[in-house]
């Protein structure tokens, strides 16, 4: 049976390191559901992952959910953002973090979501709001 297609990040893994899976029905790039990646990000995003609900399941493994999903935005200007819902860090409804595409594993991510059709168009602006939550 097919798992939903999806994003997701793992809620609590490494320090400084995000463990994210996609789940594709028509793309696969070294897993059978999709790809795994571990992309790097702050020691505050590792930590506010931790305090997040997981509500979906390993795409890899199955057992108790403990991931939680994401969203990509591409913005007119070509720059794109992680969207993760939950409690507030540097967003009113979760967390908001740009992906540099220079960093290899980000242009990765970005060619699976691309080509799994994940990438949606961000309206206006790209969010912007002090802090360092940057990848």
């Amino acid at each position: 049976m097919m798992e939903e297609e999806r994003m997701q990040v793992k809620c609590n893994y490494d320090d400084e390191t995000m463990h994210i899976q996609c789940v594709s029905k028509t793309v696969q790039r070294g897993r059978e559901y999709g790809m795994a990646i571990k992309l790097p990000t702050t020691t505050d995003v590792s930590m506010w992952l931790r305090q997040q609900e997981p509500v979906l399941v390993s795409a890899a493994s199955g057992g108790a959910p403990a991931y939680t999903p994401f969203s990509l935005y591409r913005y007119s200007n070509g720059e794109v953002q992680m969207f993760i819902p939950g409690s507030e860090i540097n967003h009113q409804d979760g967390a908001v973090m740009n992906l540099h595409p220079l960093c290899e594993k980000v242009k990765k991510l970005l060619s699976f979501a691309d080509a799994a059709g994940f990438i949606q168009d961000g309206q206006g602006e790209p969010y912007s709001k002090g802090g360092n939550s940057d990848e």
